[in-house]
């Protein structure tokens, strides 16, 4: 990697579920990672990225979220390397995905933010004549800053050509939807950076619910 995809790489894994802090004795920054047992796959591609680029000989832990369901966790510590990732997404202390964040990444990180917060559901009706349809649409998850949204459509729109509209959830979050042609466009510009073990999320080929994939 150039050292432009690995910054790029960095700001990739700590879009959605990653998260970034701050040692408050020393200044070391850690990334951390959770993921649920069936996307350990994802886990273990991710953490020897990581490993390979900090230098780090970081190892995944399986636990029981919530003492119930099977998860995995890592976390990598790189002062050098992480400072300047951190100090671009969390200007405040806060993870902030701003203009000057989104203008540095292209399709590979919009696949592992596809990864961690994306989604595509398949929905079947009828039609007054009986016969059955297929609708797709492409979500994913934001934040509660409508600002922040519309910039983050923005900028996958300036990636894959496709339009969105936004939906504000009632728990306050908002989010960004693809319906019919513009879900296909998006999904097959993110597909080829999407792993097989979260298929299901550029699957157009699916026809039932996630369980049944």
């Amino acid at each position: 990697m150039t050292n432009l995809e690995s910054q790029r790489f960095l700001i990739g894994c700590s879009l959605g579920d990653g998260c970034l802090s701050k040692a408050k004795r020393n200044g070391s920054i850690t990334l951390h990672i959770q993921r649920k047992g069936a996307h350990q796959p994802y886990a273990e591609w991710q953490l020897s990225k990581l490993n390979n680029l900090l230098g780090t000989k970081a190892t995944l832990r399986s636990f029981l979220d919530k003492g119930k369901y099977p998860a995995v966790r890592f976390g990598v510590t790189n002062k050098k390397v992480l400072t300047p990732v951190y100090d671009l997404l969390y200007p405040f202390d806060k993870k902030i995905l701003s203009v000057e964040v989104l203008q540095k990444l292209q399709l590979p990180e919009l696949g592992l933010f596809w990864m961690d917060d994306g989604s595509l559901e398949v929905r079947k009706r009828k039609s007054i004549s009986g016969s059955e349809k297929i609708e797709r649409s492409a979500w994913l998850a934001v934040c509660e800053n409508e600002i922040t949204t519309d910039m983050v459509g923005q900028w996958i729109e300036s990636l894959t050509n496709a339009r969105h509209t936004k939906v504000r959830h009632v728990s306050g979050k908002y989010y960004l939807r693809w319906h019919s042609a513009q879900c296909r466009n998006l999904i097959q510009k993110i597909e080829p950076y999407v792993l097989p073990c979260l298929g299901y999320k550029v699957d157009l080929n699916r026809t039932g619910n996630v369980s049944v994939w």
